[in-house]
């Protein structure tokens, strides 16, 4: 059989991802060989990119549910700030922080000994580098330190 332009090509995808719901593979290259004369390799290949659609269609659900509860949490967050409510506006932002995944799940406890004798700039300094290297799980490489 001749090759099928990328609108015939999208059809038969979009056909058979209907498929796939309801019916074994088995079926379907049969389907496939019966109606359009291809081998059964190439409704393999079909079947392949009909799954690939599915998969790129629950990611965009996942995607779009994550961005609705999101939104919706905003809203809340904003009638907070309204009565000046900080304390729930704050636990709102976490719960955001927590559904894009940029919140930190583990807490980290920090023991020093003795006295510390750094500038307030320098203190902070060091802080945001742990803060970074527990974000990316190790700290950069040829980090120097202070000496």
């Amino acid at each position: 059989m001749s090759k099928v332009d990328q609108i015939q090509k999208e059809k038969r995808i979009y056909e058979i991802s209907l498929m796939l719901r309801r019916k074994p593979n088995s079926f379907i290259v049969e389907y496939i060989r019966q109606n359009w004369g291809i081998e059964k390799a190439q409704a393999f290949n079909y079947i392949a990119l009909a799954r690939e659609e599915w998969k790129k269609y629950f990611e965009k659900v996942k995607g779009d549910g994550i961005s609705y509860h999101i939104s919706e949490l905003r809203e809340i967050k904003d009638k907070a700030w309204e009565k000046k409510d900080l304390r729930l506006a704050f636990d709102i932002a976490k719960e955001e922080m927590k559904i894009m995944g940029i919140y930190p799940t583990e807490k980290h406890k920090f023991e020093l000994e003795g006295k510390i004798d750094m500038k307030r700039e320098e203190m902070l300094e060091l802080v945001n580098l742990a803060q970074r290297a527990i974000g990316q799980g190790s700290l950069s490489e040829g980090y120097q330190g202070y000496n």
